[in-house]
């Protein structure tokens, strides 16, 4: 599966395809104006649901969202997933794609449902099947993050010997493919997602796959780049118009430097950085030389887009009356950017600002393996991938991770002593809870052992965490209602400083909140608090969502139960201020844009 693998032959032949595929959208433009006569497509189409079973569907249905309704705010929802594209034009490029004597596609099915992208089977009349993954709205700028993901992509197959689909067919301009999307066509993952696998497989199947995670990781970690950015191949970015640096990465044994020279750094492609208008403002998404350059662009970004967009609101958890002002959040971020120089590690400290690619989001179903010998055989979604300081990648992969305390140290969760004497129900969740934590440890461990660098970062996690909680929380802290959470960091960040790293008894930290600043934290804080475990117990009893998304069968049931439980919020209120209060703070309604 691996790049490296190939003999010299096989890699020319590829690289010859390679050049085909990167050429497919034009010469496909070239043949659908008349160069040939392609017979209408006709095949099934299908949408897969979550249990894995089929139903047969219409071609409107490719292009919405039906995985999932919402109890509010349901219209702007699927808006954001909503991608109309010409689907027999999609079917000829990857008919063109599919080789081996294909002429028609016989079946389409629309894969379970991601947030962000459309994911189709399709497959031919010679039996061969192929890929093809549309990204939606509320990807993020569909030009960069297709651009991006397909160069991410053939690096990682390429330089890092991580295996990846390879990528048949793209294009990052929808005004100039007949697809009127943009789009990737690719190989089927070979194997078994790992998630149908992983809760029924022995110990001994899922430490395999966390030993191969962790050599992953440590071939991650040690190609090491020179600036803060997205991948990109060299050719695309100018079209893009973004200042870009050359890629350069530490030398590497297994790499020739004519192997990067198709490879550039630029902007970062996360939604976030180019949403809510901020697309049309003069933003600085990288690339970065410094973590400190990075953490303070993100901060002076924020300052320009609410000087631009944010206007007064009503924050309910402070005041029904007085308006929350812009002013408010740009004092906020003047006391972040003031502090930012220590949020960041120190330059000597090698291995936490080490720019380093890492997976987004790694998790059961973006890993496919062979159930027989648990080898890895392929990892997707890599969408909006980016290269950065090890110091901001550097977590647990939520696979792996424990939802609870963990025990420090080398130690392998054991029964407890009184084990025995539970009941049976008990004994089967102290089992699992166990088993979750013997998982948790073993992947550190496995990352010790053959991936030292991210060990290096991950065993400080409580500094390296309270250090980037500010940043994380910058971008859209107007929009997303964070300003109490930046506040709640800085504040931590003040009342820790003398045990953080980077400072010492002669640093003074360069910020402070007042008296009247703090009691009106603590106010917010009381009422977020006791309001929150309110509504923690409708969501604890499974009444209600956390995000108001429900499958499609129970939207009708949650509508009802929002209604129902909203009068039973409201109805605790102490007062007719209260009560207004609760009325507005209930989250299940449509919220209006900020």
């Amino acid at each position: 599966m691996s790049w490296k693998s190939f003999q010299r032959a096989a890699r020319l032949n590829d690289s010859i395809f390679r050049g085909y595929s990167k050429r497919m959208s034009f010469f496909s433009f070239l043949s659908f104006q008349g160069g040939r006569d392609t017979p209408a497509q006709n095949p099934e189409l299908y949408i897969e649901k979550p249990d894995g079973t089929e139903k047969r569907a219409t071609e409107e249905d490719l292009f919405g969202y039906s995985r999932h309704r919402w109890i509010f705010n349901e219209e702007k929802e699927l808006a954001r997933r909503y991608r109309k594209f010409d689907l027999q034009k999609l079917i000829e490029v990857a008919i063109d794609t599919a080789g081996d004597g294909a002429h028609s596609c016989t079946k389409v099915l629309k894969c379970v449902e991601g947030l962000h992208n459309k994911a189709l089977l399709l497959t031919m009349d010679n039996g061969k099947e192929v890929f093809a993954k549309l990204p939606n709205p509320n990807a993020g700028p569909a030009r960069y993050v297709t651009a991006s993901e397909v160069a991410t992509r053939e690096f990682l197959r390429e330089v890092v010997n991580v295996p990846v689909p390879r990528v048949f067919a793209w294009s990052c301009d929808p005004a100039a493919n007949p697809v009127g999307a943009e789009y990737i066509v690719e190989e089927k993952a070979p194997g078994t997602r790992l998630g149908s696998l992983w809760h029924d497989w022995p110990r001994k199947s899922k430490l395999r796959v966390i030993d191969q995670v962790s050599k992953i990781e440590h071939a991650l970690t040690t190609t090491r780049f020179t600036k803060h950015g997205s991948l990109y191949f060299k050719q695309d970015l100018p079209t893009l118009k973004e200042r870009n640096d050359t890629l350069l990465v530490e030398p590497l044994p297994s790499v020739q430097s004519a192997d990067l020279d198709r490879y550039v750094i630029g902007p970062l492609t996360s939604a976030e950085l180019w949403s809510s208008g901020r697309e049309d403002i003069d933003l600085d998404r990288g690339p970065w030389q410094r973590p400190e350059d990075y953490a303070r662009a993100i901060g002076n970004n924020e300052v320009a887009w609410i000087e631009k967009h944010a206007s007064p609101r009503i924050n309910y958890y402070v005041s029904l009356k007085e308006s929350e002002l812009p002013d408010q959040a740009l004092a906020l971020l003047s006391k972040y950017l003031k502090v930012t120089p220590y949020l960041v590690p120190s330059d000597n400290d090698s291995e936490a600002v080490a720019n380093v690619l890492w997976h987004p989001d790694l998790h059961l179903d973006n890993i496919f393996v062979d159930p027989t010998t648990c080898q890895i055989t392929g990892i997707i979604d890599w969408q909006s991938a980016r290269i950065a300081p090890l110091f901001y990648q550097s977590c647990i992969p939520r696979m792996f991770r424990h939802d609870g305390p963990v025990r420090e140290g080398w130690v392998v969760p054991e029964r407890p002593d009184n084990f025995d004497s539970l009941s049976e129900e008990e004994q089967i969740r102290m089992d699992r809870t166990l088993e979750s934590e013997r998982m948790h440890k073993f992947y550190e461990a496995m990352v010790y052992k053959h991936a030292p660098n991210h060990w290096e970062v991950l065993q400080r996690h409580r500094d390296v965490q309270l250090k980037r909680n500010p940043t994380w929380l910058v971008t859209g802290v107007w929009e997303n209602r964070d300003l109490f959470f930046l506040r709640q960091s800085l504040i931590t960040i003040v009342a820790l400083w003398d045990t953080l790293p980077h400072s010492n008894s002669t640093t003074k930290c360069p910020i402070n909140f007042t008296r009247a600043e703090l009691d009106l934290h603590v106010k917010e804080d009381e009422n977020m608090t006791g309001i929150g475990n309110m509504l923690k117990l409708f969501r604890d009893r499974g009444v209600l969502p956390v995000d108001g998304m429900v499958d499609p069968e129970d939207y009708e049931a949650a509508k009802a139960n929002s209604v129902k439980f909203k009068e039973i919020f409201v109805g605790l209120a102490k007062d007719e201020e209260e009560r207004e209060l609760f009325n507005k703070l209930w989250p299940y309604q449509d919220q209006e844009s900020e």
